[in-house]
């Protein structure tokens, strides 16, 4: 089916099995049965039956995110998942497929990107505010941080703001924490086989944070060029806590290599972008997803700087306005002129708030029941389902713990991305 709301129409499409009303019926779900003449004692059987935080009116859902310090510019994630639910609990709710419509409570606390912060949020949001999962908390530390208190509590931890290959190994034992981004280890399968193909024999130059995923993107460039013909020779880590990549970015110019692995984020790939163009280097630049934002990173390290720059495509380019007539574009922009102030139609953060908050309303429309392992089976078993600023439908299964498992390749132009032509799927 298709989800509408009485506000607005969107192209989150949902397919829901007959079967699966039947097997909440039997299970006792509902919170009706017609057979029973006490309505109210077997209302609250069912929600017995049910995990916390799933009632016969609300479902709550707990995020945390950093709203204040250095990455708070990404707290957007968890108000637009706030503000998405607020519009539909305001326009009546949403329909479980027991026929129920219960209101989505979002409740958003700030971590400030401390893992030792969000470890304590979460703890508080399962154990006080009884949450019935978490959704769209950020970053891989907060993700390990509290992977073994979610596997234990048996909490749905979805669409992590990750796409670190922890997750994957941690999946075995923890099938509780689910990735939004694509994974890491799958970014560089793609790039490096977009280069291989675009930019044949070339030498690479490397940027990358001095952590452990730092060295598994540098070490995850080198096994996928092994044998190609294109060479890494040279390699600068940094650190977070520095205050410029400059001298790295000199270093790495001066190998005068093809190709520019800039695996800076924040505030750094600006500053990366601005000094590469200073000093001259003439070098293909491939930048990481969380810096390929367009408003916030690239534009800022001025004109020309950012030219050229090769990154994933997993989200419609929100910067682009030709894509005004596209219906989900449209619904988007629709959405944060709702929220002036709010939330801002050119934020990437916001922008994955909001398939988060569609990824979301798409598993607790097709669960077959009332419990935690059942939203966390239907997050794992997407087929074909279409978000509005997704460029190809999504599929998830409960083997690959990531969301995206089919990207494409843009290249910046200065002003917006350009799509390559072909997609490129996971290994």
């Amino acid at each position: 089916m298709t989800i509408t709301h009485p506000a607005r129409r969107r192209r989150a499409t949902i397919a829901v099995a007959s079967a699966a009303v039947t097997a909440l019926a039997l299970a006792g779900c509902v919170g009706r049965d017609g057979d029973s003449g006490d309505a109210g004692a077997d209302a609250a059987q069912a929600e017995a039956d049910c995990s916390p935080g799933f009632t016969d009116t609300e479902v709550r859902i707990g995020n945390s995110i950093p709203l204040s310090g250095p990455a708070a510019a990404y707290g957007a994630i968890g108000t637009t998942i706030q503000a998405y639910f607020d519009d539909l609990n305001a326009a009546g709710g949403l329909e479980f497929a027991d026929g129920v419509t219960r209101e989505v409570v979002v409740t958003v606390v700030d971590d400030s990107y401390d893992p030792a912060k969000t470890a304590a949020n979460v703890r508080t949001l399962v154990e006080q505010d009884e949450v019935f999962a978490l959704a769209g908390v950020l970053g891989t530390g907060a993700a390990i941080s509290v992977a073994p208190y979610v596997e234990e509590a048996g909490v749905p931890n979805l669409f992590t703001g990750t796409g670190s290959d922890a997750i994957l190994a941690l999946h075995e034992q923890d099938p509780w924490t689910t990735g939004f981004m694509p994974q890491y280890g799958f970014e560089v399968q793609a790039l490096a086989e977009y280069l291989i193909a675009e930019h044949p024999g070339s030498t690479a130059a490397i940027l990358y944070q001095n952590d452990d995923f730092g060295e598994s993107i540098r070490a995850g460039f080198e096994a996928a060029f092994e044998g190609s013909g294109i060479e890494i020779v040279a390699a600068e880590p940094y650190e977070l806590a520095s205050p410029s990549v400059d001298s790295q970015v000199t270093a790495l110019a001066a190998s005068d290599a093809d190709l520019f692995l800039n695996w800076a984020v924040g505030a750094f790939a600006t500053q990366s972008l601005k000094k590469k163009l200073e000093l001259g280097w003439d070098a293909t630049t491939v930048i990481n997803a969380p810096a390929a934002d367009a408003t916030f990173f690239l534009k800022p390290a001025g004109p020309g700087a950012a030219d050229g720059v090769v990154s994933i495509a997993y989200t419609k380019d929100i910067t682009d306005p030709s894509l005004a007539g596209d219906p989900g574009f449209d619904a988007w922009t629709e959405f944060a002129a709702a929220h002036e102030g709010e939330v801002n139609a050119l934020s990437a953060p916001a922008a994955a708030g909001y398939q988060t908050a569609q990824l979301l309303e798409a598993a607790l429309v097709e669960m077959e029941g009332c419990t935690r392992e059942a939203l966390l089976d239907a997050a794992t078993s997407f087929d074909g389902l279409e978000l509005d600023l997704a460029p190809v439908p999504v599929s998830t299964t409960p083997e690959y713990p990531f969301v995206f498992s089919e990207i494409g390749v843009q290249v910046f132009n200065g002003e917006n991305w350009d799509l390559t032509e072909g997609t490129y799927t996971v290994d």
